[in-house]
């Protein structure tokens, strides 16, 4: 029995040594694969978790650029689309100028005030702008940025753990009135001549846009544009692709001529002036538009007056101008032709009512240049009462005829146009629609020329876009 139980507990041994160090050998390889797998998995997930906060980070990024520039009021300049380190500069929907740009030293999107641009983003490889039109076609020159509608915005991040490239885009397009159509064209600062500039300045406005601009109510500087009262036609309307002059209410831009002899009527010998009946019309005192004296007529029924003229040649535009005023409203109309010197009718300037206060008329004779044609006026009073005329003029200009003319509500031209620099500036009367701060250097300074723009659709404070213009300018033409 005893020999049994011997027998079964040397049965019992311990391990071999080889026994354990294979134990140990497959603990190792269970342990160092677990180990392994949780690093792994650990390492995927720590990868996954950088890129998918970075492509987070880059999508909000893009949200906010996008948003900020759908906002804006207009672009003031934008890289090619070739430019792996784009930038774009604007104007903020408060008027401010903001930029986005690459910095490619930090590789991050920047954004701010030029001057003080703050980081948005890291790991940029690249930024791209590609402007578009208002048809949505891309701009490979984007410096034009009045053509601008839509932008364009690509961004690659780069993973800096693994370099593996995510590639970002949208699209920003902007509402009609998102560029500004209306640009200061030109400008007369600084005329020739002795005396005071004020009646010889002049600045241009040209609309880039296809569709019509209504002034009405802007402002040049603090002055509210209006129509000229002399020499506009009404309308503060800027035609497509169209120009306005700015003057002065009274200025030497458009010339009265001696065409007229006596068409102020302050000297006595009015006999230039052909009446019938003969005894239709008298030159009397006190009253009139202009000086002194008017030519009245008192009679009923059918009057006219006339007198020819000889319209020079060598200007760019000719217009005849009148006042007229009645006692007699609502019942006396009048009728002003322009006529050969058989009395045929070439063309009628204004056919209406006479006015209570004095009013002006003005007529394009600029295609009777050279001709000798008579200033007809024929007029119909029923009753008693008093029909006058005053100021009667032709008015010679360089200005072109199909330009709107405008004038100011102080009378001048934003309170005056400085001699050796200043700023003009045009706004709508919520935002600027354009402004440029010149100075004599630029051209323009004293000798008759004006200061023109070199590209309507380029930077409005450029001086490379800004240069001399022709003796007299080209008030309400193409610059060049």
């Amino acid at each position: 029995m005893q020999k049994e139980l011997k027998k079964h507990v040397e049965c019992r041994r311990a391990f071999t040594l080889v026994e354990l160090i294979l134990v140990t050998a497959i603990v190792a390889i269970v342990a160092t694969a677990l180990v392994g797998m949780i690093y792994s998995n650990y390492k995927s997930w720590k990868l996954g978790s950088g890129r998918s906060t970075l492509l987070q980070d880059g999508r909000a990024v893009l949200e906010q650029m996008t948003r900020i520039i759908r906002q804006s009021k207009g672009f003031i300049s934008v890289t090619s689309p070739t430019d792996q380190a784009g930038q774009i500069t604007f104007t903020d929907v408060d008027g401010a100028t903001q930029q986005f740009r690459l910095n490619t030293l930090t590789s991050e999107i920047e954004f701010g005030p030029p001057a003080s641009l703050s980081a948005l983003i890291g790991s940029v490889s690249n930024l791209v702008f590609t402007c578009y039109d208002v048809n949505a076609n891309s701009l490979a020159d984007p410096v034009r940025v009045r053509k601008v509608r839509g932008v364009g915005i690509t961004a690659t991040l780069t993973d800096p753990v693994s370099s593996l490239q995510f590639t970002l885009s949208d699209r920003v397009f902007s509402p009609e009135d998102f560029q500004n159509a209306l640009v200061i064209n030109e400008i007369m600062y600084n005329p020739s001549g002795s005396g005071s500039d004020a009646p010889k300045e002049w600045v241009e406005l040209y609309n880039l846009s296809d569709s019509t601009i209504d002034v009405n109510g802007w402002k040049i500087n603090n002055d509210t544009l209006i129509a000229h009262p002399q020499f506009g036609n009404g309308s503060t309307t800027i035609p497509a692709n169209g120009y306005a002059v700015i003057t002065a209410d009274t200025t030497d831009v458009y010339t009265e001529t001696e065409l007229v002899n006596n068409g102020g009527f302050e000297n006595s010998d009015i006999s230039l002036w052909i009446m019938n009946p003969s005894s239709s019309w008298t030159r009397t005192s006190g009253g009139a538009h202009g000086g002194t004296r008017k030519l009245e007529s008192t009679v009923s029924g059918a009057t006219s007056v006339y007198q020819q003229i000889t319209v020079p040649s060598g200007y760019n535009s000719y217009l005849f101008l009148f006042w007229e005023k009645t006692t007699v409203v609502g019942q006396t109309p009048i009728t002003a032709t322009i006529r050969d010197t058989s009395g045929n009718i070439l063309a009628t300037g204004y056919s209406g009512q006479m006015n209570s206060t004095w009013t002006c008329h003005t007529m394009n004779v600029t295609a009777y240049a050279g001709q000798t044609v008579r200033i007809y006026f024929n007029t119909n009073k029923t009753g008693s009462g008093s029909l006058f005329l005053d100021d009667v003029s032709v008015v010679t200009s360089y200005v072109n005829i199909n330009a709107i003319r405008l004038g100011c509500s102080n009378s001048h031209i934003g309170s005056g146009l400085g001699n050796n620099g200043d700023t003009v500036t045009v706004t709508n009367g919520s935002s600027t629609i354009d402004s440029v701060t010149y100075v004599d250097s630029w051209g323009g300074d004293g000798d008759g020329n004006s200061l023109s723009r070199i590209d309507p659709q380029g930077l409005s404070n450029d001086q490379s876009n800004w240069t001399s213009g022709p003796q007299h300018g080209t008030p309400g033409w193409a610059n060049f």
